[in-house]
């Protein structure tokens, strides 16, 4: 987890409504320690510092001129006659043994060399963009769990209400003030209810599921019961910070290694030589010989061979550099876009946390008091009880739809205010 990343989340809860705790407050998992826990433990980002050192090293092993070669034989040796296979029948029979080497010219291992650290610098890149997106899917299915959790609370009171409402209408029926169909109504929405609580249970472990991704058995420990919240406080310098996003930083490193592989088509062009020094042994008391050899690439096809190559190697970097700018304009059109879901859901949340959601409990405690007082009918409290619960858990919703929104700030820019 990056330092900064505590002063950027405020842990925030729903006001009305919070999830179970469920066990002792040891063992309570927060977001800090999930997003820690999501990075200490996560092997893809191993395998990302395992590539870039394996590029480092080849990077070396390019850099180094190629093994001698040590090789030996017999020359001129007759097959046919009276004289096949034997060493001292002709002058020109000799055993050698020689040593030789490809020089590679200095600059293409240079390039060579530079080419794959530039890959390793990429692969660098790759893994922190990666620890980016892991935060992000830690704080989405973090999210998912304790949405579930506050869903399940709510429904669970809405079922304690509902027993007393169906005790209360078994009992008024004598009286007259409730019917029987009152009370079968309750009860069935009883069980509807409950069976909304297993969806809701089914969703917390499926979220559960998710977290365990990134940060394993962790994810069955109970969380702490509040959604990260991180809100960008000045739109200019997000979009300003975009630059620095992973992403970019990656398409800038690849721009890097396609202009590495530029100057390696170019040092293609230098011819490679070569060299060997053998010495040969005649039998039968003759002298013996000495070869020195030479050889050198004759680039006679260079404007179709090797010219093709460069022009090759310079058209995939000016793609590359096209597509950085292509990815920075769809970075800001996505920023752009959660700016305006968060925007859209902290509106809605307002408004039913502050408006719709009072009104509507204010409504269903006149219907109960109503009743109580003898007016009214036990049909019209429940409608009332649902309305409220189904505007609560509205509520729930929304509170979530800012979280994953907020999550997605977070991953676009680090410029936000709790």
């Amino acid at each position: 987890m990056r330092p900064h990343l505590r002063a950027l989340f405020t842990l925030v809860g729903l006001a009305a409504f919070t999830g179970p705790l469920g066990a002792q407050s040891s063992a309570i998992l927060d977001i800090d320690e999930a997003l820690r826990l999501s990075v200490d433990s996560q092997p893809g980002l191993r395998a990302f510092e395992r590539t870039a050192q394996a590029y480092e090293e080849a990077a070396i092993a390019a850099g180094e001129l190629p093994d001698f070669r040590l090789f030996g034989g017999i020359r001129n040796l007759p097959v046919t006659g009276g004289d096949a296979f034997s060493l001292d029948a002709e002058r020109s029979t000799a055993r050698f043994i020689g040593l030789g080497r490809r020089q590679t010219p200095g600059a293409r291992r240079r390039a060579d060399s530079a080419r794959l650290r530039a890959e390793a610098s990429a692969t660098d890149a790759e893994r922190e963009l990666f620890a980016r997106r892991i935060e992000r899917e830690v704080l989405i299915a973090w999210t998912a769990v304790i949405e579930a959790q506050e869903q399940q609370t709510v429904l669970q009171n809405l079922i304690e209400q509902r027993q007393s409402r169906y005790s209360g209408a078994e009992a008024n029926i004598p009286t007259g003030r409730a019917n029987s169909a009152d009370a079968i109504a309750a009860r069935a929405e009883i069980a509807a209810t409950r069976a909304e609580i297993e969806q809701a249970s089914g969703d917390e472990a499926m979220g559960r599921a998710a977290l365990s991704r990134w940060i394993g058995e962790a994810a069955q420990r109970p969380l702490s019961g509040y959604m990260p919240i991180c809100r960008v406080s000045n739109v200019g310098l997000a979009r300003n910070s975009i630059d620095e996003h992973p992403q970019l930083e990656l398409a800038r490193r690849r721009n890097w290694v396609a202009d590495r592989a530029v100057d390696v088509a170019r040092a293609d062009r230098q011819p490679e030589w070569g060299w060997s020094v053998n010495y040969g042994n005649r039998a039968g008391g003759r002298s013996d010989l000495l070869g020195v050899e030479l050889s050198i690439d004759l680039p006679f096809n260079r404007e179709r061979l090797q010219d093709r190559r460069v022009a090759e190697a310079s058209e995939s970097a000016a793609a590359a550099r096209n597509r950085l700018e292509d990815r920075r304009r769809e970075l800001l059109a996505e920023l752009d876009q959660a700016i305006a879901r968060m925007n859209a859901a902290e509106a809605r949340l307002r408004t039913i946390a502050e408006q719709t959601y009072p009104a509507l409990r204010a409504a269903e405690q006149a219907q109960e008091a109503r009743f109580e007082g003898g007016g009214g009918s036990l049909e019209s409290v429940l409608i009332a009880s649902d309305r409220t619960t189904r505007i609560a858990l509205d509520l729930v919703e929304q509170r979530a739809d800012v979280a994953r929104a907020s999550a997605d700030l977070y991953y676009y820019t680090d410029e936000c205010e709790t």
